[in-house]
């Protein structure tokens, strides 16, 4: 789609080209300003696309942190209830 409005445009200067309704260096520099602008959308495009990514990989990085933490405190429950476990069996035989 985005051709086809491109396509239109730039028939509509070379009609005008042509027709002598523009001059040379007018055509040109209104086939640099659509260029330039059709960069500028472009370069918009890739900074949104840059941000949205960037966004992700710190999403992710907390996920991951979260998740390690959650491990780190069942791995440190689990030695809490070991430790516990020993006490007992300890206490147990000292009867």
């Amino acid at each position: 789609m985005n051709q086809r409005v491109v396509d239109v445009i730039l028939e509509a200067a070379e009609e005008d080209y042509l027709a002598g309704v523009k001059d040379a260096d007018t055509f040109a520099a209104e086939l640099a300003l659509f260029g330039s602008t059709l960069v500028t959308a472009g370069d918009f495009l890739s900074t949104i696309s840059a941000a949205i990514t960037l966004r992700q990989i710190y999403i992710n990085k907390i996920q991951n942190q979260k998740e390690q933490q959650e491990q780190e405190d069942q791995m440190k429950d689990i030695q809490d209830q070991l430790t516990a476990l020993k006490k007992e069996i300890k206490a147990l035989r000292g009867k």
